[in-house]
């Protein structure tokens, strides 16, 4: 039997394909009763209960889905049972969080799937949502195997992760999430200076990031990268500072990082040493400016 507590975006979304897949998620917890409710509400046979003490008994298999800066107090505040399963979703920290419950007995492990939860309120597409994804694992006793064949059965493949590099992989999984909505929004931005709503704007943006987001997978990231930088056309991106400059100069950083960061991937693809240099200064000039 398995336990949340904490029904956050993660914390919705996890149990909702657990138990789609057959898993018994038999009790929630939350600081609002309210979304505990409504996550046992969408599954059968679960109840929310009014303690996280309350479901650390009543169940095998605990997954504190809190935000990480409380998963230490969490399971501090918890009196554990010998071979209980402490598990948590942080994708940044080690099963050092756990230690609290280790200290009693229990077996701690660390399960974070590297996936985006928004927007879930079905346990059909909750478990839709977790195909091929990876499931960064760790853990003690019996918890590393049982997990990895968990997320085996959500579709996803188990990987893992050192301890001293999971701040890395958790980087990686916001530059391509958080950060991918941040760009956007950017972007959005530039389509609301000319007049557009930010509706028409998304509509606009999403089939052309859809379809970089496939190239990608299809033909690889060099094969992917468009545009004036990895063609080395100095002129163009010229012309994109001067105009974030005159009308959204917050933008001016974002652009020059972003062009920073193409010139690898443009040099692979054939630019030269002249061209990367003109790129180059045309940044350091735009950003020192802004």
């Amino acid at each position: 039997s398995i336990g949340f507590i904490g029904v956050g975006v993660l914390g919705k979304g996890l149990p909702l394909a657990l138990a789609a897949q057959g898993y018994r998620v038999v009790a929630a917890f939350s600081r609002r009763l309210n979304s505990a409710q409504w996550l046992a509400s969408r599954i059968p046979g679960c109840a929310a209960v009014e303690s996280a003490q309350e479901l650390a008994d009543s169940v095998d298999l605990v997954f504190i889905t809190t935000p990480d800066s409380v998963i230490r107090d969490v399971a501090a505040a918890l009196r554990w049972r010998p071979n209980q399963g402490a598990i948590h979703c942080c994708g940044a920290a080690s099963t050092e969080l756990l230690e609290p419950a280790a200290d009693q007995g229990a077996v701690t492990g660390a399960f974070h799937p590297f996936q985006t939860f928004a927007g879930l309120d079905d346990p059909k597409d909750a478990l839709a949502r977790m195909d091929g994804v990876r499931f960064a694992i760790s853990g003690h006793g019996w918890l590393p195997d049982y997990l990895a064949q968990v997320a085996r059965d959500l579709g996803g493949q188990p990987v893992s992760i050192a301890d001293a590099d999971r701040p890395l992989y958790h980087a990686a999984a916001v530059l391509a999430c958080g950060h991918l909505v941040a760009l956007l929004h950017g972007a959005v931005d530039l389509w609301q200076s000319m007049g557009f709503t930010a509706e028409e704007a998304v509509d606009a943006l999403y089939p052309l990031t859809r379809a970089t987001l496939d190239n990608i997978k299809n033909e690889g990231l060099a094969a992917a990268a468009t545009g004036p930088v990895v063609r080395g056309d100095a002129v163009t991106v010229r012309s994109h500072l001067e105009a974030l400059f005159q009308r959204l100069p917050e933008l001016v950083p974002v652009y020059g990082t972003l062009a920073r960061a193409s010139l690898p991937l443009a040099v692979r693809k054939g630019i030269g040493p002249d061209q990367v240099t003109a790129i180059e200064e045309l940044v350091d000039h735009y950003v020192g400016s802004e």
